[in-house]
């Protein structure tokens, strides 16, 4: 069975929760990400948040803020859902429709963030899965595999 750890993005790009708006709309151009998890003082063992770039067009243009003048930590969400590397891909897609969030922080076993998974993420897998069955009531020389 495929768990949360067989998909996730690690090596995530994190900034201080002191930084500005415009450094992490920087480093989300630059990483090519639409999240960034938060640590405090630069401890990427401690996640006190997540931005995402929603977030920041909400905090800026809807509320006329300046992003060089606004603080991660003024706008960045406090309360994380996460999901565990042990995760089943079921229960991390229930988490994240619960939620209603399109990024799943994962956890070790000691609560320090190992990676994200995506919406995008779980796509994949369900298409794949889709034209396996697809492949396998047409013949099964057309299994894919991920």
């Amino acid at each position: 069975m495929t768990n949360a750890r067989d998909i996730m993005h690690s090596g995530a790009q994190w900034i201080p929760a002191h930084e500005t708006l415009d450094r992490a709309a920087q480093l989300m151009r630059e990483h090519k990400v639409g999240a960034l998890p938060i640590s405090a003082n630069g401890d990427r063992d401690r996640m006190v948040g997540i931005l995402t770039d929603r977030d920041i067009v909400l905090a800026v243009v809807a509320e006329g803020r300046l992003p060089a003048a606004t603080r991660v930590e003024e706008v960045m969400c406090r309360h994380v859902i996460t999901g565990r590397a042990t995760d089943t891909l079921m229960d991390a897609a229930m988490k994240m429709a619960e939620a209603s969030i399109r990024r799943l922080p994962i956890l070790d076993g000691q609560g320090r963030m190992v990676g994200l998974v995506s919406v995008d993420d779980l796509l994949v897998i369900l298409i794949t899965e889709l034209s396996n069955i697809s492949a396998a009531i047409a013949g099964p020389s057309k299994i894919l595999t991920t």
